[in-house]
């Protein structure tokens, strides 16, 4: 700064043993404009609350700030030609909150300070506080004591009734008495973790299973959403579908597969859409686990490239969701643990087979790594590419294993 210097990034300060780093500083005459740069769509509270710290120590530091601003990125924002960074960003000046704020910060580093200095580690009891606004950090050590199967595993539970139940010597879900009223996937999930057993509804799940005939399509379409729009006519963590596998069963019990993974760095969306439309042809029901994220795929598609709405559409009324049987209660097991994840209720139903012994364990894994691709060499492509497809297949295979286990249940 006393060099002269008109753009600092990373800008660091102390004052009053708080230690800050401010993304951006920019000189602004005599004085300073801080900005604090998200990638969300939107700012939280915590947010404000971190860019309150910012500003206590930087006008401890005697840093003159002429604005204060948070900076997060445009949600409306649609690629047009080269990028628009004054479009792609919005920034939002919180000088007058965070002046506002000052006089609770110094109260509150004057209290974390205070704990500090203790000799003893405070006693507190573990609650919601464990997980708002993020997960702290010292859930290793202070939940140490908790065996699997708490409390603060119930489905569909808020924290604060997780809680409450804990507080009122509820540790595990088996204790929980049914004098409580619980959301039904989380009484499910008492009822059959006390009982050891599935709890089925033969007759829901028969009125589920006949209507869908004996051709079916298993379907998982993975997606990636970067923040900065890399194709034309894409918004912000626009969903890009990159990926599909699909287990074809057909009549008389015959299982095919199909399989996309898009090439790195091209846009996939129109090579995608050809080959699903390919690999789908007929009228046999297609199944997804949890319909929402392949109906939102499709429909993104369908906007983008409109000559394809007669194909996709047709596609779009097939859709079924496999889900259903476990989001409606009619089969939970107790392994399952009251989650109805396709990543617990596979090897809940399905004996050796799971997600443990592969490089890519769960979806937001596959993006990271597709994301990367193009920047792989030859080899370290390859090895990628192949996780990714063992990952995908591992996901429609399980599909038709649920399936199968299902079907046995109702006979």
């Amino acid at each position: 700064m006393a060099a002269g210097e008109n753009v600092i990034y990373e800008a660091a300060f102390v004052h009053d043993e708080v230690l800050v780093l401010v993304d951006i500083l920019v000189r602004d005459g005599e004085k300073w404009k801080a900005y604090e740069v998200k990638s969300s769509l939107r700012l939280s509270k915590s947010y404000y609350q971190d860019a309150a710290l910012q500003y206590y120590v930087l006008h401890g530091a005697g840093i003159p700030l002429s604005d204060f601003s948070l900076v997060h990125v445009n949600s409306d924002y649609t690629r047009n030609g080269s990028l628009d960074l004054n479009k792609f960003f919005l920034v939002v000046s919180v000088l007058k909150f965070v002046k506002e704020q000052f006089p609770s910060i110094m109260e509150k580093v004057n209290s974390h300070k205070s704990v500090l200095n203790e000799k003893q580690i405070p006693e507190v009891e573990i609650g919601e506080q464990c997980f708002s606004p993020y997960e702290c950090d010292y859930r290793g050590q202070c939940w140490k004591h908790l065996s699997e199967g708490s409390v603060f595993e119930l489905t569909g539970v808020n924290r604060s009734e997780q809680a409450r139940l804990y507080k009122s010597g509820f540790i595990t879900t088996d204790l929980v008495p049914e004098s409580e009223q619980l959301p039904m996937l989380a009484r499910l999930q008492v009822l059959a973790k006390k009982s050891n057993e599935a709890l089925i509804d033969k007759e829901k799940l028969k009125a589920f299973l006949e209507p869908l005939g004996d051709h079916i399509f298993f379907l998982d379409i993975e997606n990636f959403q970067p923040a900065i729009p890399k194709y034309e006519g894409t918004k912000p963590f626009a969903a890009l579908p990159f990926a599909y596998s699909l287990h074809e069963r057909k009549p008389g019990g015959e299982l095919v597969y199909h399989s996309f993974i898009a090439e790195a760095g091209p846009d996939p969306r129109r090579e995608f859409i050809q080959r699903f439309l390919a690999d789908t042809e007929g009228d046999a029901v297609i199944l997804a686990y949890d319909i929402t994220a392949e109906r939102m795929s499709l429909n993104l598609l369908r906007q983008q490239f409109p000559e394809f709405v007669p194909q996709l559409d047709q596609r779009l009324k097939r859709l079924r969701d496999l889900m259903q049987p476990f989001q409606q209660g009619w089969y939970h097991h107790p392994k399952m643990n009251g989650s109805i994840s396709l990543k617990s209720v596979l090897p809940a139903l399905v004996e050796g087979m799971d997600y443990n012994s592969l490089a890519i364990q769960n979806g937001n894994h596959a993006m990271a790594i597709y994301e990367k691709l193009e920047r792989e060499d030859l080899f370290s492509r390859a090895e990628k590419l192949t996780a990714l497809a063992e990952y995908c297949e591992l996901d429609t295979l399980g599909m038709v294993k649920i399936f199968e286990v299902l079907e046995n249940s109702i006979i």
